[in-house]
């Protein structure tokens, strides 16, 4: 049986749903677009690749982002004439800073914010290792790819000033954005990287208790949405607010393989056409992103629809590069004083255009991927047995005016238990504490239930709390 103790639940999977009980639908949620918060203009950042990196950092954010030219400087072939690892850096997520770093030269001036200079350099994923057992001087590592389709690191004890580290792997492709972080409820690191099968683009991921030595390669399998999509970058994460949740935003490739006149219908066919000359699927592919979880971080949860599409068309868009989510996300203040946070996600404009990139800002509610959802017509949620430990209930839920949530707590056979009914709930809040006669604690280590009434409303996540 499922013991959650008082950890938050999401209802991203199937997991806690008694499925022969449950009449309300599952429903995916996707990021809305808010403001332009970065353009790569400065000489050093050019048109772009889309693989960034954001983090909190002990109240600091940190971005970290590859740039380079697509082409030469004659814009005859796609060949960059350089790669650079920059970074930047905000307090709100909405404002951020290029600092001036003087480490590196470029154009006679090292007035810039460049990190690292490399000609080899895929991708360049940087996390802060909360491993107790980390040296300082490590604190900070990096994943990147060196030719020959190796995987290595870098690290460093202040996110800035980085050092050679070691090979992690040389079983994969990794020609892509591949990720690592580390886990602290199972105490090791998760690698996850690049590769194919059958000409296919996967996603593979390998652990460690140490960092250095890594267990064998295994490919990732699917719950649900099974298809073989090509899966271009798989930005696996823990969820901060569920951290036993791995959550993923992987960009999906299509390739419809030859011109169509859809095309032709479509933004920017002449930009399109003439991308093809590098290569026909620089003008054929188009990307957007998934949306995937897991609970043991191989099997994953996948939602088959988009979570982040290309978007309105314009003049420049809907090209292969496009909805590429940056890895990460960050807890930021909403604009309206007095409103619970929301959650801030990156993604690029411009890429492959010859036009400066440009980085917006997406937000979406906090635990707010997937709800359990109910129209004007009363649907019930009704979950598996499991255990808690707490002595108070919050929900992050939503009604509208004339909509509601009631809750009840049933035993394990599904019967109502007296003084744990919640009467008529409504509003909109990511932590409402959930008022019952009964006392909760006195059901601690006891197999329940939970059953959730809705209508006009939406349900994201519960707690029991102390």
């Amino acid at each position: 049986m499922l013991n959650i103790g008082n950890r938050r639940e999401l209802f991203v999977d199937d997991c806690l749903l008694d499925a022969q009980k449950t009449t309300a639908r599952r429903v995916l949620h996707h990021p809305v677009r808010r403001e332009l918060i970065m353009t790569n203009d400065a000489p050093w950042e050019a048109d772009g690749w889309v693989y960034y990196t954001v983090f909190e950092d002990q109240g600091l954010f940190r971005m970290y982002y590859l740039s380079m030219p697509m082409y030469n400087v004659e814009h005859t072939r796609h060949d960059p004439p350089f790669h650079h690892i920059n970074y930047a850096e905000s307090r709100d997520g909405v404002h951020w800073v290029k600092p001036e770093l003087n480490l590196f030269e470029f154009q006679g001036s090292r007035k810039n914010n460049i990190v690292m200079i490399t000609d080899t350099m895929d991708a360049f994923h940087v996390f802060r290792d909360t491993n107790p057992a980390c040296p300082s001087s490590q604190r900070y590592k990096a994943v990147y790819t060196r030719p020959g389709h190796e995987l290595w690191c870098m690290t460093s004890g202040d996110g800035i000033h980085f050092e050679n580290g070691w090979l992690m792997c040389s079983q994969g492709h990794f020609d892509s954005y591949n990720s690592a972080f580390y886990d602290p409820l199972r105490q090791q690191y998760f690698c996850y990287f690049r590769d194919f099968h059958d000409g296919i683009r996967d996603i593979r991921y390998m652990t460690s208790a140490d960092f250095r030595t890594w267990s064998a390669p295994q490919r990732i399998s699917y719950r649900r949405c099974t298809r073989d999509y090509q899966m271009y970058t798989n930005n696996v994460q823990p969820y901060f607010r569920a951290p036993h949740l791995f959550v993923a935003f992987p960009t999906r490739y299509t390739d419809r393989g030859e011109w169509t006149k859809g095309y032709d219908a479509l933004c920017g066919a002449e930009h399109r056409k003439w991308r093809m000359q590098f290569n026909p699927r620089f003008g054929t592919a188009l990307t957007d992103g998934l949306f995937m979880v897991s609970r043991d971080g191989g099997s994953f949860y996948r939602y088959g629809e988009a979570f982040l599409t290309p978007g309105p068309e314009s003049r420049k868009r809907w090209l292969y590069g496009d909805a590429y989510a940056a890895y990460g996300m960050l807890a930021t203040p909403t604009q309206v004083y007095g409103e619970d946070r929301e959650l801030s996600f990156y993604s690029v404009n411009n890429c492959w255009t010859d036009e400066p990139a440009q980085v917006f800002r997406y937000t979406l509610r906090m635990d707010g991927f997937v709800s359990i959802r109910a129209d004007e017509e009363e649907q019930q949620v009704v979950t598996l047995p499991f255990l808690f430990a707490g002595s108070s209930l919050h929900i992050n839920f939503s009604t509208s005016a004339a909509g509601s949530v009631r809750i009840s707590l049933l035993d394990e056979a599904g019967n109502a238990l007296d003084g744990f009914d919640s009467g008529e709930l409504f509003g909109d809040s990511t932590d409402r504490r959930v008022a019952f006669a009964g006392d909760l604690s006195s059901l601690n280590a006891k197999p329940v239930r939970l059953r959730f009434l809705l209508q006009d409303a939406d349900l994201f996540s519960f707690k029991f709390d102390a």
